[in-house]
C-alpha cells in the first residue's frame, strides 16, 4: 500500500499523501510510548481522543471516514517521520475518523502533559514542524473538497494518475503510470463506490484514453484527452 515519495511531485502530496515534516521529533522519542500495530489494525479511539500526540516511526497510516452503508473515504496518508492525531489533541473533541495501519507500523505516543509542559517549551523547533504538518493537512483537505465538489469522476481519476505518473516514457509509445492503489483503495480515496469507479475506468478504456487499470501500471493512450481532463478546474486548486 505504501509508496516511495522520492519521485512524487508536491501536487500529489497536496491531494492525498502528507510529506514527512517531523523528523526533528526523533530527538524526543525517548519521552514517548513505543507501540506496534499490524497491517489493518485501528489505533484505539481511547488513545486518539486527544490524550496523545503520535509520531510514525515506520510503516504507513491512513486517516479514513466510513458511512453507515460501508462506504469509506481515505482522507490522507502518511509515512515515517510524520505526526498524527493533532486535531483531537488540540480541540479535545472525540475523533470521528478512523486511524488505520495501512502496513505494519511502529508508533510513538506522547501524552498531553508531556507535549505541552515539557517537549514544546524545551524544543521550539518541534512546534514549527507541527505547524508545517497542520498547514499541509489543511491544504490537502481544501484540494480534495474542491475536486470532489467541482470535478467529475473521469477528471478526478485522471488527476490522480497524472500526479502519480512516472517520468519514463516508452519510446514511440504511451506514458506509463504506477497508481500504487488498487481499485477499492482508489475508490475510497476519490469518495465513490468501487462499482462506480470500475464503470468509469471501463468507459475511459473504451474511449481510448486509458489502458486497463491495475495497481502496478496504467497506460495513458490519448495524451490530449487525458491532459484536458487533468486541467479541469485545475486553477481552483490551492
Amino acid at each position: 500500500m505504501s509508496a516511495d515519495t522520492s519521485d512524487m511531485g508536491f501536487k500529489e502530496l497536496e491531494f492525498s499523501r502528507i510529506p514527512p515534516e517531523a523528523e526533528c521529533w526523533r530527538s524526543v522519542l525517548s519521552q514517548g510510548r513505543r507501540m506496534k500495530f499490524l497491517k489493518g489494525a485501528h489505533i484505539s479511539s481511547k488513545m486518539t481522543d486527544g490524550a496523545f500526540l503520535f509520531f510514525l516511526d515506520s510503516g504507513e497510516i491512513w486517516l479514513t471516514r466510513s458511512t453507515l452503508d460501508g462506504r469509506e473515504k481515505i482522507i490522507w496518508r502518511i509515512g515515517p517521520d510524520s505526526l498524527f492525531g493533532e486535531t483531537p489533541f488540540f480541540d479535545e473533541l472525540p475523533a470521528r475518523s478512523a486511524i488505520v495501519a495501512a502496513m505494519d507500523c511502529t508508533v510513538y505516543a506522547f501524552s498531553r502533559k508531556c507535549v505541552l509542559n515539557e517537549i514544546l517549551p524545551q524544543n521550539p523547533e518541534l512546534m514549527a514542524a507541527l505547524f508545517r504538518t497542520l498547514a499541509i493537512k489543511v491544504r490537502v483537505l481544501i484540494n480534495q473538497a474542491v475536486s470532489l465538489s467541482l470535478d467529475d469522476l473521469p477528471a478526478r481519476i485522471c488527476k490522480y494518475l497524472n500526479l502519480r505518473r512516472e517520468t519514463q516514457v516508452l519510446k514511440d509509445g504511451p506514458l506509463v503510470v504506477s497508481p500504487v492503489l488498487n481499485q477499492q483503495e482508489l475508490a475510497n480515496l476519490l469518495g465513490v463506490h468501487r462499482v462506480t469507479l470500475n464503470k468509469c475506468l471501463r468507459e475511459l478504456e473504451k474511449a481510448g484514453v486509458l489502458g486497463p487499470y491495475s495497481r502496478d501500471e496504467v497506460y495513458i493512450l490519448d495524451r490530449v484527452r487525458f491532459d484536458k481532463l487533468v486541467s479541469q478546474n485545475e486553477s481552483r486548486l490551492s
